[in-house]
Formats: C-alpha cells, structure tokens, sequence
C-alpha cells in the first residue's frame, strides 16, 4: 500500500461502503469501539501507554496529535489504572468527537469527502471514498497478511480487529474463502505474536465491540 495511514483511520476507510458511501450495515454497530480500540493500540504503538494486566497505564500525556491529546488527557483522569474494556466504552460518549477528527484526517489526505445531509432535525456528514485505488490496495494487503502471515505487530492489531469491526463480509464475499480468512485469524491470535499484554488488551478491546454487536443483533430480533 502506497500511502501509510494510523489504525484507526485505516478501520474507518475500510468500514466506507464503495459505491454508496457511508459506514457499511456490518461494521456500523461496532465500528465506534472499534476505533476506540485501535485508538489505544496507537498510543501503545507510540509509547504512549502500556497495558498492565488488562489496565491502561499512561506514561506520556504528551503528543503532536490532537485526537492523541484528548485521549490521553481522559486516561490522564483517573487516578488509578483502568481495565481496557471500561476506557473504550467511557470514549464512546465521545464518538461524534473522535470520528469527525478521524474523518477530518483522511479528507486532508485526500482519501474521502464528506457532503452534508439532513433529514428532519437531523444533520450529519456522509463519507464517499475518494481514492478507490487505495482502498483496493488496502483490501489486497490484508489478504496476504491473513493467508500469507506477518510477524509486524502493527499488522497483527489491525487484523485482530477485523472480525469485531464486521469486516469479513466486505472482504470476502465468498462464504468459503471467508470461512479460511475467519480460521486463519483464530490461528493467528493463537499463535500469539504480540506480546502477552498486548494479547490480552485486544481481547479486551474485541470482548466490548463483539457484545455491541450480539446486543444490536438481539434488539433487532426482538423487533
């Protein structure tokens, strides 16, 4: 992939439907705690914060990046060192705020646009892809990261976040290559290539986006 973009901006670009724009139906129940997710696992990337035990430790509050600051000044609250799952869904009162910043930076690299829309009292942006031959060079590296493997730490977060995110579906419209990608994944995670803590915070992370979407899912049947 030619252009390198951070995780969560990555999850957002991936989650944009195409043709039609917006957030596609399957990633649109979890994708907020997904971006929390990998909002933190950036702050780890860049040695912001380290996972203890499930628990988020700050060890910077300092940082270049505005949706970064904001963050680290909500961990920086709290006293004492949070379990993962109870910051992610703490953000989420925050998800009009860190989606615009994240929607923000990919209009600045020219990756999406964003056209108003109203209806009713209701005003939003909708995303549109802008560059559709990134988002096909995105779809083909994570392909052969999954069927392929990788040993960059980076790589294996992001990847771990697919099945929460709601991705496979977009990714593999074939239920039998889907079904490989899904196994290939669990082997993955079970291989364990990052560290032990890390492990254990994307599980966490996981854990709160997959209960989302299994409580969305049975509001929806019930209906």
């Amino acid at each position: 992939m030619e252009q390198s973009i951070p995780l969560a901006q990555k999850i957002y670009f991936l989650g944009i439907h195409p043709e039609k724009g917006g957030i596609r139906s399957t990633s649109q129940t979890g994708i907020n705690y997904v971006l929390n997710g990998t909002l933190l696992m950036e702050l780890y990337l860049d040695k912001k914060i380290k996972f203890d035990e499930k628990r988020i430790v700050v060890l910077s509050s300092k940082s270049d990046n505005q949706l970064h600051r904001f963050i680290l000044e909500k961990l920086s609250e709290s006293n004492t060192p949070r379990k993962i799952g109870r910051w992610i869904n703490k953000l989420n009162y925050s998800q009009k705020y860190i989606r615009s910043e994240v929607q923000n930076e990919l209009v600045k690299k020219r990756l999406i646009r964003l056209e108003p829309k109203r209806f009713l009292f209701f005003s939003w942006k909708k995303p549109f892809i802008t560059n559709k031959q990134l988002m096909y060079s995105l779809i083909d590296d994570i392909d052969k990261q999954i069927f392929n493997g990788t040993s960059v730490e980076e790589e294996l977060i992001f990847l771990s976040f697919l099945k929460p995110g709601g991705f496979l579906n977009r990714l593999y419209r074939d239920g039998k290559k889907r079904k490989l990608a899904r196994a290939r994944l669990k082997e993955m995670m079970v291989e364990n290539r990052v560290s032990g803590a890390v492990a254990d915070a994307i599980t966490a992370a996981r854990a709160v986006a997959a209960s989302v979407a299994v409580t969305a899912a049975t509001s929806s049947a019930a209906t």
